[in-house]
């Protein structure tokens, strides 16, 4: 029975390859794109993390308790990082469970084995502490992991390798374990190779031990995340409430700053690992489903009008003895063939989509092991498949019911015609409000996007080139030293042809900057201490970027290490701290050192402000040092966290400027490789790249929609101009002009959309809401967003619906007549 229903369905549809293609290149679109985002989906929350028994691996948080959030869930409200004393606190505190530190991923130099010609690479280094790899679960192909031993503060320079660093340095000497390589200008000794199945967050080339000290840095600050692994026996609620009862030393700050009460607890692995892209990748799975519904509503509405064009057919079959249920069944074999084949090319079509986004998404918005169609991947698009058919093929089916034998035996007539037109009406209006919330949520992320790269960058940005370089070595923790770098280096740099000016800054414009405590002994501020931004730069680097002098002077090549310690702020700095906007002369404290304030600077963007939550972009105080002028103890401690850049501006293009730049440092310092080189909208696009990201997907979801819901439009009115034709030729002979019976038809599709982008506006009104944490500089109902997505989608229905009614204008009433 199975195997005649197949062929069956295949000849009818073999018969109709118009519709059938239009079916197959739906469906592929709609599973495609939900495909492509499910393997998202099932990477960051369904998808075993490639750990031994993931489930009992966990990273610990802080929450804290005020009287204000007394009785609400605990959320990571404080972050996953802890400080030294926190990590050694919770080695001995007793928990049932086994934990590690882990610091933070910097760039180093390192010297390659003389297999790769001794050149030097730049490489991630993560900082991790004893038992890391144990807690993890990952094992050593070669050699060990880190000992106690070699944690501890000034331990000895060990180092461990990844597989790909291993084979493409050392081309996979197995005796490199043991020997030593120069790393971060010191020999580093190799006691482990890591296997090549190995997947770390951040995917780092090699690891080096915490080293945890506040003297040293690495977790001076709250800069560890802690990893547990559940002890065997143990349960996560036993865990829960141990690791509740501690006392850490940094919680006892937090308790006193909020008067609450502070707690640590875990929280799993994956959904750590997921952070914010659990709830992005959910909403886009949501986006990508609307997809799936527009495209449903439109096959239902196209085999409705098939149904009613084999109405006669159905009618025979039934006259001859063919039961209801098998009228049905064979109905719905055609849907689930079309469903297939749609749901095969829709595979191949989402792994397309998924190696584009391999290559497109940044690191940190792709899940760890990366992108991968695997078996629930490739079940989920045969469900999808499934449940695709019987939404589109349930209503035409149910269609069949209302045949009336009788009149579709003796004349042929689409007896559900009338129906079914209504139907497709409602479909229409519900595909429209679908898209109106697909379009407003893109044109808000894009009014977003706008917001944000037309503030006012404070600067110029146009031929200026930055290159960082990593200065994480032993041999620039001393000041002459560093400062000898920065002199020979630029000099060379400022001798390259169509070079204007040459400078060094720890931080540019659009980027983080460090942040350190400053105590304000006069002004409003005096007497407290607050947490400020800072940057060190040479002397020529608020030339080189333009950034206007409001009041002083700039850093000068006489603001040596002898001379009186200075400061430049700016004008946010000024207007906060000093309560004017021309301080020079005043004062402030660095630890025990005191600052004077020789000039004053205008805003430039940056992202700092990112770290309290705020917009990704914005102006905050900051003060700028000499790099003359930093002292010993700052210098070894910044570079462990910070790259600073060289900052080259050129008379006009800067082609070939980056082996300029390479060489000109090269000739100061020939281990030192610059790590990238980018223009300053480089370095804009890349803050910018998380809104860019959601832009491209949202616009490509919208515009994926408005296609959709104005082919539906077209096809309803389509179909009613055929359906109709008899009725419209008769009107048109009775005196109906061409026009009349245009907008009679057409305004069949009008009202539809109408209807679908009332609704879509009410709905939008409530559902953007959940848009509010992604946008700025726009509310979530901004009018003039809502008027744009109204005057498209009215702009594309009325084309929609205009194209197909000029054909009434082929119609001969003449002809009609003599056919009655």
């Amino acid at each position: 029975m199975f195997t005649h229903d197949l062929r069956l369905a295949v000849r009818q549809l073999r018969r109709t390859p118009g519709f059938s293609l239009a079916v197959i290149l739906t469906l592929m679109l709609g599973i495609g794109v939900n495909t492509a985002v499910f393997t998202l989906l099932d990477g960051f929350l369904l998808r075993r993390l490639p750990y031994p028994e993931p489930d009992r691996l966990a990273v610990l948080a802080l929450h804290r308790e005020s009287p204000q959030t007394a009785g609400q869930p605990a959320s990571s409200s404080d972050g996953d990082r802890f400080t030294s004393d926190d990590w050694i606190a919770l080695k001995s505190a007793g928990a049932p469970v086994d934990i590690a530190a882990r610091g933070g991923i910097d760039g180093v130099n390192l010297k390659a084995g003389a297999e790769d010609g001794g050149a030097v690479r730049y490489v991630h280094n993560s900082r991790v502490s004893a038992g890391y790899f144990r807690v993890l679960g990952v094992p050593m192909q070669l050699g060990r992991g880190f000992t106690e031993e070699e944690d501890l503060a000034h331990g000895p320079s060990v180092a461990v390798l990844s597989y790909p660093l291993w084979q493409s340095a050392f081309h996979g000497d197995p005796s490199l374990v043991g020997r030593t390589v120069d790393l971060k200008g010191e020999a580093y000794t190799i006691v482990g190779i890591l296997p090549e199945a190995a997947r770390l967050e951040g995917n780092p080339d090699i690891f080096t031990p915490l080293h945890p000290s506040d003297m040293s840095g690495e977790c001076g600050g709250q800069n560890c995340e802690m990893i547990a692994r559940l002890n065997s026996g143990a349960t996560w609620t036993q865990a829960d409430s141990a690791l509740g009862r501690l006392h850490l030393p940094r919680m006892a700050r937090l308790e006193s700053q909020y008067h609450g009460h502070a707690w640590v607890y875990p929280v799993t692995m994956k959904q750590a690992l997921a952070g914010e892209m659990s709830g992005e990748v959910r909403a886009l799975m949501l986006a990508v489903s609307f997809i799936l519904l527009i495209a449903c509503g439109n096959l239902a509405g196209l085999t409705l009008v098939r149904v009613s064009r084999r109405t006669q057919e159905i009618a025979t079959r039934l006259a001859l003895g063919a039961s209801s249920g098998d009228v049905l069944r064979q109905l719905w074999t055609e849907t689930v063939v079309l469903a297939l084949v749609g749901a095969g090319l829709g595979v191949a079509l989402g792994y397309g989509i998924l190696r584009g986004l391999d290559g497109f998404l940044p690191p940190e918005m792709l899940p760890l092991g990366g992108l991968h169609l695997d078996l629930r991947v490739l079940s989920f698009a045969l469900a999808a498949a499934l449940i695709s058919s019987l939404l589109f093929g349930a209503l035409p089916a149910l269609a069949t019911r209302r045949i009336d034998l009788r009149s579709s035996l003796a004349s042929g007539s689409r007896s559900v015609s009338a129906g079914s037109g209504r139907l497709r009406q409602w479909l229409i209006g519900a595909e429209v409000a679908l898209t109106v919330l697909l379009l407003a949520a893109a044109g808000l992320l894009v009014r977003t996007l706008i917001h944000l790269e037309t503030l006012p960058p404070g600067f110029d940005a146009h031929h200026v080139t930055t290159a960082k370089v990593s200065l994480d070595d032993a041999r620039y923790h001393d000041p002459a030293t560093f400062q000898g770098l920065l002199t020979r280096s630029l000099d060379a740099m400022k001798r390259i042809p169509g070079v204007e000016s040459a400078a060094v800054g720890l931080s540019v414009p659009y980027e983080a900057m460090v942040n350190d405590a400053a105590t304000f002994v006069e002004g409003p501020q005096a007497g407290t201490e607050q947490a400020v931004s800072l940057s060190y730069v040479t002397p020529g680097y608020f030339q080189t970027l333009r950034i206007p002098l409001l009041a002083g002077r700039a850093i000068l090549d006489s603001d040596t290490a002898t001379s009186l310690p200075v400061a430049v702020i700016n004008e946010s700095f000024a207007r906060t701290y000093f309560g004017t906007p021309n301080p020079v002369g005043e004062h402030f404290k660095d630890g025990k050192k005191s600052f004077t304030v020789v000039g004053v600077v205008g805003d430039v963007q940056d992202q700092s402000r990112a770290m309290a939550q705020a917009e990704p972009l914005g102006t905050e105080p900051i003060w700028y040092l000499p790099a003359s002028q930093i002292d010993p103890q700052f210098l070894s401690l910044v570079h462990i966290w910070f790259q600073p850049s060289w900052i080259v501006r050129t008379a006009n293009s800067d082609a070939g400027l980056p082996r300029a730049m390479q060489a000109a440092l090269t000739a100061a310092d020939p281990t030192l490789p610059f790590s990238n080189f980018s223009s300053m909208d480089d370095i804009l696009a890349t803050q910018l790249a998380t809104q860019r990201i959601q832009v491209l997907l949202l616009t490509t979801l919208g515009g994926l929609a408005l296609v959709l819901s104005t082919i539906g439009i077209g096809s309803l009115v389509s179909s009613l101009v055929v359906q109709r034709r008899r009725e419209i030729g008769i009107r048109m002979a009775l005196g109906s002009s061409l026009r009349q019976a245009m907008m009679q038809v057409g305004s069949a599709g009008v009202l539809a959309a109408g209807a679908g982008m009332v609704a879509g506006i009410v709905a939008s009104l409530g559902a953007l809401r959940v848009l509010a944490s992604y946008l700025y500089g726009v509310k979530p109902w901004d009018p003039v967003t809502l008027a744009a997505v109204l005057a498209l989608l009215a702009l594309a229905a009325a084309a929609a619906s205009l194209v197909p009614a000029l054909r009434i204008s082929q119609i001969d009433p003449a002809e009609t007549l003599r056919a009655e």
